[in-house]
């Protein structure tokens, strides 16, 4: 397996995990800093697209301190 696949592989694991999306930065630890599948259900419930969010919503799926994945 790919050095790809594998990091998409435990991107994908970590993301079911934390019941969001985890971003990957190089020379960065996986971050999950908000609850994406509720926004995304958020969204999809009101018609709207994310980038539409204001802070307020945005803020309202945001975890007080980001899930940190080493």
């Amino acid at each position: 397996m790919s050095d790809d696949k594998k990091r998409e592989k435990t991107l994908d694991e970590l993301a079911e995990e934390a019941g969001g999306y985890v971003s990957y930065t190089p020379c960065q630890p996986l971050v999950v800093d908000a609850d994406y599948r509720a926004m995304s259900n958020y969204c999809r419930e009101r018609g709207i697209e994310p980038l539409d969010l204001t802070e307020e919503e945005f803020n309202m799926f945001a975890y007080d301190k980001p899930l940190v994945y080493a």
